[in-house]
């Protein structure tokens, strides 16, 4: 245990050397597929055992962060470090990334057994887990920010990985180029606080913040900066558009993103520098700028994706537009906060820290579930269009069940998934922040119900109403359905961390809770939410209940109480502005055209006609023109010399005589 906290890099350095390995590999040996598979599992499988250690040490010694850090840049007085920290946050997103990657892994050995580019496929998988570990492990923005673009540089090699396919690669190049807005605006958010701090040091720049050193309205243009990072990463409202279009990659590549790495990847960033985010106002405003803006953009992106997915037909879109929507959930806990007054100071505790990080743990394994038991629906049906699904549970019972706990799960079924109990501390941090979005969460969350257990009917349920043949559908072999299983476990139980009934040393609150700058985690504190809110707990059996109805009658059985296409007839913009996205996509291709488009040819214009025309070619053709107008000064003729000086000399007495009249006359 002692190398393992001394060298806490290695569940990053395994999956590196991994996908290193299966890259060489495949340059020498273009049929290398299962030593592929092999190398890749094997790698993820180690980093996840030693990630598994150092939740361990974390939960023996809950104290001081394990650090290290390795010399990498050296110029002059300057020295940049690759460091890494492991604290009980990023303890538990090691085991969690890590965990998620392998089931992935050996799902695609099944899944991807008849596709082409097996080595390119797992030596990215690979590449993709070391780039989500390296940001986790980051001691410092800049180590984060190299992973944070790793992430999305293999994001686009996985999403695109299907290169026959256009919409595959379109898919890939939106992902790639939406995230660039984001990131800009993450990366000015980065040097805003080098240029105020002088560091990029995690440890730094918080206490920094903490001492009240950075002018609060620099602090803030900072906080909102780097939040337009998790705003492109997490898929957040406006910046939403690319995630559904991603599910065009390999469906197990969707699972890894919306479970447990990309998307993930700025819930984390935000939780990682909440101390700053707690802190980030402007005298401008009123109140504190960044945590209110993440919240109602999480609240915003929450609501505008659950009413998107109700009527969305294609499994994994459904259950894309479930990510947005969940991600905004955590974006809310994470925005909740209340202001107290100690010793004449101002201090902002954020109710919603445990909550927000508590939800990404369950979230990332049902999601992972869901979508892997869709992969497992279109590989036996061939179709992503759940209009020709139904009454699949008697061919597919292993899926059927694991999606059925994976619907209840994420609905929130009361007491027995851990859904219920993540959402419950979403919802009961803003009761306590006496916060607005509690009632556009509860309507977000009768939404969520409502679509999942629509998805599971259409599917499951009911008569079979596809093309193909009863007896062509086949079941997963054990490789597809295995994961599927065992994601279903702590689907179920790893809620229980959560309850009311936990003991303390195992609760999610004492082992995931914020603490101010300046003051050491001890990992021991006492939970803030030891029992149950009767007035939150009766919203979220009612919603559940509510979505599960609604869903019930209209898509419960062949025959349903309340006819689907009749409902959408009645309410018919409606439906048809959530078919088509709210039309987001829409929107901004209008604003490509017109304004980016119309700015480009503003700007050639100027660039043609004023800066290379006016300017450039301006001051060409007026050299050329006085050239050749004064070239005759110096013709080598005798005669025009002497007709100039004469005609200057004319001039010189002229205006001698004119100047002497003058004087004379004055």
């Amino acid at each position: 245990m002692p190398f393992l906290t001394q060298n806490a890099w290695l569940p990053a350095f395994f999956p590196l050397l991994a996908g290193t390995l299966i890259f060489i590999l495949a340059a020498f040996q273009r049929k290398a597929n299962q030593a592929a598979i092999g190398i890749s599992i094997t790698g993820v499988l180690l980093a996840f055992v030693a990630s598994l250690g150092l939740l361990g040490a974390r939960f023996a010694d809950s104290g001081h962060a394990l650090q290290g850090s390795l010399r990498w840049l050296t110029a002059g007085q300057t020295e940049i470090a690759m460091g890494w920290s492991v604290d009980n946050l990023t303890a538990m997103m090691l085991v969690v990334v890590t965990f998620i990657s392998l089931l992935v892994q050996i799902y695609s050995a099944e899944y991807m057994s008849h596709e082409e580019g097996i080595p390119r496929y797992y030596g990215a998988l690979s590449l993709f887990t070391f780039s989500m570990l390296l940001l986790v492990l980051a001691d410092n923005l800049l180590v984060l920010y190299m992973g944070w673009e790793l992430v999305g540089v293999c994001s686009y090699l996985l999403i695109g990985f299907f290169t026959f396919k256009p919409e595959a690669a379109a898919a890939a190049k939106k992902a790639f180029l939406v995230n660039r807005i984001g990131d800009f605006g993450f990366l000015l958010g980065i040097l805003i606080l080098f240029y105020m701090t002088g560091s990029l040091q995690f440890s730094v720049v918080t206490e920094a913040v903490a001492a009240g050193k950075l002018p609060g309205a620099l602090l803030a243009l900072a906080g909102i900066l780097l939040f337009c990072g998790p705003i492109g990463k997490s898929a957040q409202f406006p910046l939403h558009v690319w995630l559904p279009d991603a599910m065009e990659g390999p469906t197990p590549v969707s699972a890894l993103i919306h479970a447990a790495t990309m998307v993930a990847a700025g819930v984390y960033m935000v939780a990682k520098l909440m101390p700053l985010f707690a802190q980030a106002t402007s005298p401008l405003f009123g109140s504190f700028l960044v945590l209110d803006a993440i919240a109602w953009i999480g609240g915003i992106t929450a609501l505008l994706a659950a009413a998107i997915a109700v009527t969305q037909t294609d499994i994994k879109r459904v259950l894309a537009y479930s990510t947005v929507s969940q991600l905004g959930f955590m974006m809310m806990a994470l925005g909740m906060y209340q202001a107290t007054t100690e010793a004449g100071h101002l201090q902002i505790i954020p109710l919603g820290y445990t909550a927000g990080l508590f939800h990404l743990m369950t979230h990332a394994f049902f999601k992972a579930m869901l979508f892997l038991c869709s992969g497992s629906v279109i590989h036996a049906v061939h179709s992503n269009d759940m209009r020709v699904m139904g009454g699949l549970r008697k061919f597919l019972p292993v899926t059927a069940l694991a999606c059925l706990i994976g619907t209840a799960s994420i609905s929130g079924f009361p007491f027995l998934t851990a859904g219920f109990w993540s959402k419950d501390e979403i919802l009961l941090a803003m009761w306590e922040a006496h916060s607005p979005l509690f009632g556009l969460a509860a309507l977000a969350a009768v939404l969520t119900a409502f679509y999942m257990f629509r998805l599971y009917f259409m599917t499951f349920e009911g008569s079979y109403r596809g093309e193909l043949a009863p007896e062509q559908i086949h079941d997963s072999g054990w490789l597809m359905k295995g994961p599927l299983v065992i994601l279903a476990i702590p689907s179920l139980l790893a809620g229980f961390v959560g309850t009311p009934w936990t003991p303390p040393a195992f609760h999610i609150h004492s082992f995931l809770h914020f603490s101010p700058v300046g003051h050491e985690a001890t990992g021991h504190a006492v939970a803030t939410h030891t029992g149950l809110n009767p007035v939150v707990l009766g919203v979220s059996l009612f919603v559940f209940l509510v979505g599960l109805g609604l869903a019930w009658a209209m898509y419960g059985s062949d025959k349903p109480a309340l006819a689907p296409q009749a409902l959408a007839e009645r309410f018919a913009p409606l439906h048809k502005a959530s078919l088509n996205r709210f039309y987001f996509d829409e929107l901004y291709l209008l604003f490509i055209r017109w304004v980016v488009m119309g700015f480009a040819r503003i700007s050639a214009f100027f660039d043609k006609y004023i800066l290379d025309g006016l300017l450039v070619n301006g001051v060409g053709l007026f050299t050329i023109g006085s050239s050749e107008t004064l070239k005759y000064l110096q013709s080598g003729r005798i005669a025009y010399y002497a007709l100039s000086v004469v005609s200057i000399l004319v001039v010189l007495l002229l205006a001698f005589l004119k100047l002497g009249f003058g004087k004379v006359g004055m």
